[in-house]
């Protein structure tokens, strides 16, 4: 059983949560702030991981006494606050995994690993 997860138990029953349906919400999360750096592809943050350019946040998360612990490495574009963009993550991600996923927040770490031109939104661009 390498999968991590959480339950949830009470007189109605049980819910389990996959660990990687937390990590999606945090990610979703921290991306809806202004001036956090989106992938341009949508990939989800494996080329940031592994040194490419994807800005997307990548995720790490710790599972432990029914709370998360959550490590979100971000990008910020050029021209937005880099403090207030990684208090806004740390709010969003807190408040939504606790909202959406009913799990325990112990904690947000954000660590800015780089600011970014701004994205351009033309249509039809790639």
């Amino acid at each position: 059983m390498a999968e991590k997860r959480i339950e949830i138990a009470d007189e109605s029953g049980r819910i389990t949560i996959a660990e990687e349906v937390v990590s999606s919400i945090a990610r979703i999360a921290a991306e809806r702030v202004p001036g956090i750096a989106r992938s341009a592809g949508g990939s989800g943050g494996l080329k940031g991981i592994f040194g490419g350019e994807d800005s997307a946040p990548a995720v790490k998360l710790e599972l432990a006494n029914d709370q998360a612990r959550i490590e979100l490495r971000i990008a910020v574009e050029y021209g937005y606050p880099v403090h207030s963009v990684a208090r806004g993550v740390q709010e969003n991600v807190e408040v939504d995994v606790e909202k959406l996923a009913g799990v325990a927040v112990s904690s947000v770490d954000v660590y800015v690993k780089k600011v970014v031109p701004p994205q351009t939104h033309e249509a039809g661009s790639d």
